[in-house]
């Protein structure tokens, strides 16, 4: 009976003696001790975002009047991150926006003429990019976490349009229809390039945003012929990244 029993005990523990794995004849490098490079806490990080902004009008003298409600920028985009510290970063994005000015219809206008239409904006399509200084705040993961970011952006407006909607008196010839709305494109009196600064204070994907645009949309010819007026520069709003 005995020596039954040492044999089932010599194959039970023979068999886990086999089993277990020596680690000092296994090889380092076998291992993957490498940190990895990419991520949202890591060197490189990229994501896309949309964002939607409203102009804020500052009041003041030869500002144009426009409804703020309505006088808005839709944003699409791509950005990079490149982590230096733990708390500081530096990045580049390019960005695609449609900036809206809805134009205000009262007995002050003057821009892009003096006619009060039912409605009219101005519509700008806008492609460039920006650049930027990140500082974290906080402990995190591999997470965005919190953040400010400080930095400038470029547009080059690669197409302008003045569009207004007229009603029609059905009644008067030659019109057959109860409103009119018309395109007109190819603006000359738009710069083709403007630049900003911009901030942007962020918990992960979601960010606050403002941008302030140092130069004028209006061409200098024109405003020497009409007058010295601008669009609104101010615009705030919030971004949505498309990370985790």
């Amino acid at each position: 009976m005995k020596k039954y029993l040492l044999i089932v005990i010599y194959l039970i523990f023979g068999k886990l003696l086999l089993a277990q794995t020596v680690l000092l004849h296994e090889k380092i490098s076998d291992y993957d001790f490498d940190v990895p490079k990419r991520g949202p806490n890591f060197r490189h990080f990229n994501h896309l975002f949309i964002g939607f902004a409203f102009y804020v009008p500052e009041n003041v003298e030869n500002e144009i009047e426009t409804k703020p409600g309505s006088t808005t920028t839709l944003a699409v985009g791509w950005r990079y991150k490149f982590k230096l510290t733990n708390w500081f970063a530096i990045g580049a994005g390019i960005n695609y926006t449609n900036d809206v000015f809805n134009l205000t219809q009262n007995e002050n206008k003057q821009v892009p003429n003096n006619i009060i239409h039912e409605r009219e904006k101005l519509r700008l399509n806008n492609l460039g990019p920006d650049f930027y200084l990140r500082f974290n705040f906080g402990k995190r993961g591999n997470v965005v976490g919190r953040f400010l970011d400080l930095g400038g952006y470029a547009n080059w407006i690669f197409r302008a349009k003045d569009i207004y909607l007229d009603e029609l008196d059905k009644t008067m010839p030659p019109y057959k229809a109860g409103k009119q709305r018309v395109i007109l494109s190819d603006l000359d009196y738009i710069e083709p390039f403007h630049f900003g600064v911009r901030g942007r204070l962020g918990l992960n994907r979601f960010v606050l945003t403002a941008s302030y645009r140092m130069t004028d949309i209006l061409t200098q010819e024109y405003k020497d012929e009409v007058g010295d007026f601008f669009l609104p520069r101010l615009n705030v709003g919030l971004e949505i990244g498309l990370h985790k």
